[in-house]
């Protein structure tokens, strides 16, 4: 949509507004002569002071009048002033406000998570139009439903301003989050979450409607959390500390058409967290734990990375989500539990990585809560019996009777969770303690009694239909030939299973969760990972880490690439074929030195 036609829409939008008498018009605020209401008023603000009402002030520079003036108008709610320095004229502690010093939007965001959701933003700013734009695009989602953003238009240069941008606004809730106005994904959202934008001669005043949840960040939650969740408390209940882990063992990535990123052999890893959740905590599916306003970190399998996502989230910025009223749950499940849910359950490949990953933490809390409780959900009512969950969680030691399986969204009021110690997404991260689980895991589930190989080749059946690679069973054939067993993991026991991979001194095969097995290796020298250029997992990266083994990487293309500079799904699934002409001579060479 050009310009002109998006101000064309904007003017009739505003007209139709004042019609209705929900959008004063800005050009013209009303006479001079005419009486003036309080401020409150004005933004029809209940004037009675709520100690619950939070109040933010946004400001900068000389701004003295105006500050005083907003403060004493809320005398008695929860007064926040954010600015790089504090005016002794503003007599804040006669006032009763807290003084935050920022003055970036970064700051201001970082603040706010504490102190939010807000009621009402006021924002003093003495900026140009482009600034007070972004700053509304940034922190307006810090307002409940309901609450409300204020703009002082006595400023000098602010009537222009407000009324420009209650233009803009005013198009986007038209627009209803769904019509194309020729705006962003991030803008539409905004619009859709604005309730009402009117103007009067002091004020613009645009009301917000919509709940959104904070994602938070697991290193942030011992700061933010039980400020911004006060029915919410938090206890850590233990920590680790974070560090890097060097990896010695010697990591070959055999020539490919395209550069191979994430093989790095310096890993850091984060600190680890065991925390106890108590409160009304929403457990709702795919590992989507929540509050009130605030998404717990053990929801996000990537904590780390610069978007954490969750299926079960309507993700609108890497800081805000939403929650469909659906998945809200409608009943409570007593008693105290320990987080063992992922964002894929019932997947093999997600169980070995992401759930036990987050085990480190169970005998601790065992300890300081006797009568804790395993916490694992899957899909849907009579979906499946979680047979496998079960089999990994006694062979870590946890008694049968201590697991329990959700099959609903439900409450719970008491809920301890762990940091992963794995993460396979930028930055990548894999904890030397996993090992231990590892190790104790296998002291159980692996099988003594089963046949091992020496040299075995993990493959794929034909069942399956991501990554399949077409020449799959001359593969086998030519690995079958040097003197390597076909196995095919998910046709064994799970304890057999790990029995195999635990007697191999040389594994081969295609990359995937079937070879995720090699946690359970105790002879192994060499690991070769078959790949198409589009996989872009590291799983068996961060698995080998821990193992001491030299991997080698032989790379073949995928029927479809990723596009330039970019990544797609269609890709990283693609089907493929092993590559015999660039990579025979190569695999040969390694073979022979085993």
């Amino acid at each position: 949509m050009s310009e002109r036609a998006l101000t064309n829409k904007v003017r009739a939008g505003l007209r139709s507004l004042r019609r209705r008498g929900e959008a004063p018009s800005a050009d013209d605020p009303g006479s001079a002569d005419e009486a003036r209401p309080g401020l409150l008023a004005d933004a029809g603000i209940e004037p009675s002071p709520r100690a619950d009402r939070s109040v933010i002030i946004l400001t900068q520079g000389d701004t003295r009048t105006p500050v005083v003036e907003w403060l004493t108008e809320f005398a008695g709610d929860r007064l926040h002033v954010i600015s790089l320095d504090a005016d002794p004229e503003w007599d804040l502690d006669g006032h009763g406000a807290a003084h935050h010093r920022a003055e970036t939007l970064d700051q201001y965001h970082w603040l706010l998570k504490p102190i939010g959701p807000v009621d009402v933003l006021i924002d003093l700013l003495p900026v140009d139009d482009a600034t007070h734009l972004l700053t509304w695009q940034r922190l307006f989602l810090h307002l409940r439903p309901g609450g409300l953003w204020l703009v002082d238009r006595r400023g000098q240069g602010q009537s222009a301003f407000t009324a420009a941008f209650a233009a803009w606004a005013q198009t986007m809730i038209a627009a209803g989050g769904t019509e194309d106005v020729g705006a962003n994904a991030r803008d539409l959202e905004l619009g859709a979450s604005t309730a009402q934008v009117s103007i009067s001669r002091d004020l613009l005043v645009i009301k917000k409607r919509r709940w959104h949840f904070l994602k938070l960040r697991d290193a942030e939650t011992n700061r933010v959390l039980e400020s911004r969740e006060p029915n919410l408390r938090m206890r850590e209940l233990a920590s680790v500390k974070g560090g890097e882990l060097v990896i010695g063992s010697k990591i070959v990535s055999h020539e490919s058409t395209v550069p191979i990123p994430d093989l790095n052999t310096t890993l850091t890893y984060p600190e680890l967290h065991l925390r106890h959740y108590t409160g009304k905590i929403a457990y709702v599916s795919n590992a989507l734990v929540h509050g009130e306003s605030t998404i717990l970190p053990d929801s996000f399998r990537h904590h780390l990375e610069a978007s954490p996502r969750n299926v079960r989230v309507n993700s609108i910025s890497a800081a805000w989500g939403r929650i469909r009223q659906d998945l809200r749950p409608k009943d409570a499940l007593p008693g105290n539990y320990y987080q063992l849910d992922c964002e894929n359950p019932g997947h093999f490949g997600h169980l070995m990585t992401e759930v036990i990953s987050r085990l480190w933490g169970w005998d601790a809390a065992k300890a300081e809560i006797p009568d804790l409780k395993a916490l694992f959900r899957i899909r849907f009512p009579h979906e499946r019996d979680p047979a496998l969950e079960r089999r990994l969680f006694t062979a870590h030691g946890i008694d049968e009777a201590d697991i329990v399986w959700a099959d609903h969204p439900v409450y719970v009021e008491s809920l301890v969770a762990a940091t992963p110690q794995f993460h396979n997404q930028r930055p990548h991260y894999v904890h030397p303690g996993l090992i231990d689980t590892w190790r104790r895991i296998g002291e159980t589930l692996v099988d003594r009694s089963v046949e091992t190989h020496d040299q075995i080749f993990i493959s794929r059946k034909d069942t399956l239909s991501n990554r399949v690679c077409r020449n799959t069973r001359e593969v086998e054939r030519w690995f079958a030939d040097r003197g390597f067993t076909i196995i095919y993991p998910e046709t064994l026991d799970l304890g057999a299973q790990a029995g195999v991979f635990a007697g191999a001194r040389v594994i081969a095969g295609f990359g995937g969760s079937a070879l995720f097995n090699a946690i359970h290796a105790e002879k192994l020298e060499t690991l070769i990972i078959l790949n198409h250029e589009s996989y872009t997992a590291r799983n068996e990266h961060l698995i080998s880490a821990l193992l001491d083994c030299e991997v080698h990487y032989f790379w073949s293309r995928s029927d479809v690439a990723h596009p330039p500079g970019g990544w797609s799904e269609e890709a990283y699934y693609s089907s493929w074929e092993f590559d015999f002409d660039h990579n025979r001579a190569e695999v040969e060479k390694l073979l022979g030195e085993l």
